[in-house]
């Protein structure tokens, strides 16, 4: 089984390169404020699993590090396939 592609062709999303960088970051930061927002939000509603949500919006601080040249984009999804695991085991562990 081949895990990387070691072919002249380019995998699926390649169309993703013709977009601005700029592009990713407002997305990026948008997604990050909705975070935030969610975050807040249940906050208010004293929902028991809300500081769970703010793993959120840090998955968008990794991804901004990537897209300033901070980190490697693999560190970036590792980062936020670690985060986004833990939220759901925070939550599932709270929700009652």
């Amino acid at each position: 089984m081949k895990l990387i592609n070691t072919y002249n062709t380019m995998p699926f999303g390649t169309f993703l390169d013709t977009f601005p960088p700029s592009l990713f970051i407002i997305v990026h930061i948008i997604l990050l404020l909705f975070g935030v927002w969610v975050a807040v939000k249940a906050k208010k509603m004293n929902l028991p699993y809300a500081k769970a949500l703010w793993l959120y919006p840090v998955v968008h601080l990794g991804f901004l590090a990537y897209l300033m040249g901070i980190s490697t984009i693999k560190m970036s999804v590792f980062l936020e396939q670690v985060l986004i695991f833990v939220m759901v085991l925070w939550i599932i562990k709270k929700a009652k």
